[in-house]
Order: C-alpha cells, then sequence, then structure tokens
C-alpha cells in the first residue's frame, strides 16, 4: 500500500516536470494561445456560481460587500455563494453535513485525518484530485510537493486541494526592547532561553519599577485530535531538546515522542519555569487569545509562536505601547544541535463532493477557479489588499499598507480561500521584520524534523487517537504543575497502552515496515 502511494505521488511530480519541460520547449505560446481561448469561452459562458463552506476565525464573517470578493469575482469571473461557519463550530458542522449528504460544491476540511473524513475519502465521496493538478499552472508551482502530497494523501491516493502552508513555522517571539533594557543578548541556546524569560521575570524589563511581568506566557492547546500536545509552545521547546516530531522509529518499532527521555527534558524544562515563577501558572486554562493579549499588554517579554507573529502580534503591541520592538529567533541550539518542528506543510483541504460536481468538467472549471486566485495577480492582492484601500505606493512604486484595520477586516479573513499563503514570497516593499520571517521560513525546512506516521493510517488512531491523546496531554500538563512525578507520568503512559496505544503503536510498526 505505501509502495503504490509512493509510486503514485512520484509519478504525479513526474508528469508535472514533463509538462513544465514541454512549456519550456517552445510550447508556451501554444498554451497561453489555448488559455486565452479557455478565457474567451469561460467569459461568453457567463460567470461561474458555486457554493462553498469555509471557515472564520475573526470575530464576524466577511461580509457580502467585502472589496476582496469583488476583487476575485472579476478577476475569475464567478459568483460565489459561501457559507461561513465559526472556527469553534466548524469540524462538527462538516461532520454533520457529510452525515447528511448536504454539501456544497466545494468543502473545506479542517481536520483532514478524523475518522468520518478518511471513511468519506475511502468511500468515494469526494472527487480524487491529484491526477488533475499537473495542469494548472499555478496549482503545480504551490500545491505539488510531494512531501505534502504524501502527507494528505490516503491510501495512494490525493482527495483534495490542500492549503500549502510553510513547514517550519514554530520559532521564539521576544521583547527586543526588553532585552536592550538588560543589556542581554538574544537567545542562541537553551540555557539562553531560559535566561531570558527568568530576566524577564526577575529585572524589571520595562523599567516601571514594579514586579508586573514574567517571562513566558503559554496556552493550552485548544487543537483537537491525536496530535494534541497540551500546550501551544511545547513542540517548539521538545524539538530543541531533540525530541522526535511526535512518533518515531527506533529498533524497528514505532515509538510516540512522549516515550522518550528528549519529551521528559522538554517537560522537565516546562517544570522549573512553573515552578521559579517565570510562566504564567494559569497556562492550562489560558486561551490563546488571552496569552496574545498577555503578551500585547507588556505582561510577559516571550510567547512561542508563529515566525509571522513578529508582523501580526507586532502592530497589536505597538497598540498598546508605540515604543515596543519585537523580534524572533527559531533556531536554538540544543543536545542535538539546531532543529525545528516540521509542520504537515498544510492547514485543511478543499474537497470535492460527487453528489454535488457532477462532472468531470465542473471539477476542472472548480480547479481553474483556485488557480486563477493564486496566480501572480491575486497573490499580490493577498499579499497588500485593494491599491487605495489597504495600500498605497510610494514616490517609487513600492507598496505599503495604508490602513490597517481595513486590511484585517477585508484581506486577512479571505485567506481562508486559496490554497497558497505566500508566506515564503519576498516581496519588494516589505518592511525588514517580514522578509526576516520569511527567509527564516525558507531556511529552516533544512533543519525540519517531520513526523514519519503522518501519512500513515492506523485505523485505532482514527477511532481512538483523540481520545487516547487526551490521557498524555493532561499527564503532560500535571508533570508540569507538579501534580505527578516521572513515575506517575509513566503510568499515565502504561494506561494509553493499555486502551489502544500498544495497539496504535503495532499498526504503525506495520505500516513503517512496509514504507
Amino acid at each position: 500500500m505505501a509502495t503504490t502511494r509512493k509510486l503514485a505521488l512520484s509519478g504525479l511530480a513526474a508528469l508535472l516536470a514533463a509538462s513544465l519541460a514541454a512549456c519550456g520547449d517552445g510550447k508556451e505560446e501554444v498554451k497561453q494561445k489555448e488559455e486565452g481561448k479557455q478565457a474567451e469561452a469561460s467569459a461568453s459562458a457567463g460567470p461561474l456560481t458555486f457554493t462553498m463552506m469555509n471557515l472564520y476565525s475573526s470575530p464576524e464573517p466577511p461580509r457580502a460587500d467585502n472589496p476582496i470578493i469583488k476583487k476575485i469575482e472579476e478577476h475569475t469571473n464567478t459568483k460565489l455563494n459561501i457559507t461561513w461557519i465559526p472556527a469553534s463550530a466548524y469540524n462538527d458542522k462538516v461532520n454533520v453535513s457529510i452525515a447528511s449528504n448536504d454539501l456544497p460544491q466545494v468543502l473545506m476540511i479542517q481536520d483532514t485525518k478524523s475518522s468520518s473524513i478518511i471513511n468519506a475519502q475511502r468511500s468515494g465521496m469526494f472527487w480524487e484530485v491529484g491526477p488533475y493538478l499537473k495542469d494548472y499552472p499555478n496549482l503545480s508551482k504551490y500545491n505539488i510537493n510531494e512531501s505534502v502530497l504524501n502527507n494528505i494523501s490516503v491510501d495512494g491516493k490525493v482527495y483534495g486541494l490542500y492549503r500549502a502552508r510553510a513547514l517550519a513555522r514554530q520559532g521564539v517571539v521576544f521583547r527586543q526592547d526588553w532585552l536592550d533594557n538588560l543589556g542581554l543578548a538574544q537567545p542562541k541556546t537553551i540555557d539562553d532561553l531560559y535566561n531570558v524569560i527568568k530576566a524577564f521575570t526577575l529585572n524589571d524589563p520595562d523599567k516601571n519599577g514594579k514586579n508586573d511581568t514574567f517571562g513566558l506566557v503559554e496556552a493550552e492547546d485548544s487543537s483537537s485530535g491525536a496530535n494534541a500536545v497540551g500546550l501551544t509552545g511545547f513542540q517548539t521547546i521538545a524539538a530543541y531538546y531533540g525530541a522526535p516530531n511526535l512518533w518515531t522509529v527506533q529498533d524497528g518499532k514505532a515509538v510516540p515522542e512522549f516515550m522518550t527521555q528528549e519529551n521528559m527534558e522538554a517537560m522537565k524544562f516546562y517544570k522549573k519555569l512553573y515552578d521559579e515563577k517565570l510562566i504564567n501558572l494559569d497556562f492550562a486554562a489560558t486561551k490563546s487569545s488571552k496569552q496574545q493579549e498577555q503578551f500585547y499588554q507588556g505582561k510577559a517579554g516571550v510567547i512561542l509562536n508563529t515566525l509571522d507573529f513578529v508582523i501580526t502580534g507586532g502592530s497589536e503591541l505597538k497598540k498598546a505601547n508605540p515604543n515596543a520592538k519585537l523580534d524572533i529567533v527559531s533556531r536554538i541550539q540544543g543536545p542535538k544541535g539546531e532543529r525545528v518542528f516540521a509542520t504537515t506543510g498544510y492547514n485543511g483541504m478543499f474537497v470535492f463532493p460527487k453528489a454535488t460536481v457532477k462532472t468531470e468538467a465542473d471539477l476542472k472549471k472548480l480547479l481553474g477557479f483556485f488557480d486563477k486566485i493564486v496566480d501572480d495577480e491575486m497573490m499580490y492582492t493577498w499579499t497588500w489588499g485593494i491599491e487605495g484601500t489597504h495600500f498605497k505606493k510610494d514616490a517609487s512604486g513600492e507598496p505599503a499598507i495604508s490602513d490597517q484595520t481595513a486590511y484585517t477586516n477585508d484581506v486577512s479573513p479571505l485567506k481562508q480561500l486559496p490554497s497558497y499563503d505566500g508566506a515564503l514570497m519576498i516581496w519588494k516593499g516589505k518592511g525588514e521584520a517580514d522578509n526576516k520571517f520569511r527567509t527564516m521560513l525558507k531556511e529552516n525546512e533544512a533543519i525540519a524534523v517531520s513526523n514519519p506516521m503522518e501519512p500513515m493510517i492506523s485505523q485505532t488512531a482514527v477511532e481512538k487517537g483523540t481520545e487516547l491523546n487526551k490521557i498524555i496531554a493532561d499527564a503532560r500538563i500535571k508533570f508540569i504543575t507538579g501534580s505527578i512525578d516521572e513515575a506517575g507520568f509513566a503510568k499515565e503512559v502504561e494506561k494509553w497502552r493499555a486502551q489502544g496505544g500498544d495497539q496504535i503503536m503495532k499498526d504503525y510498526t506495520e505500516l513503517a515496515a512496509k514504507k
């Protein structure tokens, strides 16, 4: 099965290479003429109208008169009918829609490894889109990474158009002005990071003469599923200690990350912060929104987050303190050198139900829409918005955001639509901090540690993974807060094994052996 999957995905990449080579052999002009004819035919047929269900995480769903929606519809000759569901209720809504077969033509799937989604794919509910991606120039450029296709595949087949994300997104965000106030250098090692967190707690980094700061602000891991780890920054620290990314293979057997010594060292790091009150003591009950609010208010100086937080969080921080300055590091020297954990390379996927997308021709039209909204013109729009509304150009023609509120309200929520977020694209006009995080994302791919079991499907993990994982996530928090010791944590691991964990390890061991 694994061999078939690998061959299928390799074949897809080979087809793409052949297609691109053909374009380079003098066929570009013919291709452009064909695209022109297709565009004319599409225009004469009127706009493509279709339904979609997607999520929003902003306070309100995108409004009907959003100028970005108007731009999309004009650029693609479409009429969008999107049902926006709050992120907190989204997975439940998807499951209900699948169970009742009440489906839009385009369905965004967030929890791609849930049992209902995997069963739906195996039952033939959705179109297999893998073989078509090579036919679309922009999807070929952004959505045909073999590693990500492998991660999202089911039994060697790709049933969705994944929303590409950077593979190595996480790092350490900190108050550079606080470092400057204390005369400290940016952290390069785990010990350095601890010392910065400690100094930010004890040494009055904001120079207000009060003992009112702490070093690291943490929060509960609000994600669900078999990969939730209990708190938002834990995987970042675990990677610095050399821990595997959720799973590893030792002596031919699949072993979960929480059964390694490196995991224990990471937990001890957190426990030390907790015992010394260098972290918010209510972290286990802190939502990510509250975590960020505390950081913006200047109560903490370090947050473990995506590297682009230096931009998104920086603008919010400056509202409260115009003199605040953020910076980032992502490479921290640990026992095994510099390591970061790799994400899956995607954040959800778009699937096309056969019940509502009746023909291959209809599928191709929808794929054409997604191809068009990540062409160069639209990628520029996703980055800057609309000139005069969201950005202005200076005398040299370089763009800059002119209305951050309008950008946040109009552009940011619609970024749920494109299959590529443009995080790796470096644009002229971007500031130093913005281009810095984008460069880091690209460079960190070389030291990113992937989860070897991500593309493999254990039926036990599908059915019991979320429930079993909660045992470990809760035990990790109990260890950090001192409710249990190492022996107590080991007992929780045994509980995980007895209730289905051993079968998951057996499943993954067998699947890895066939790879």
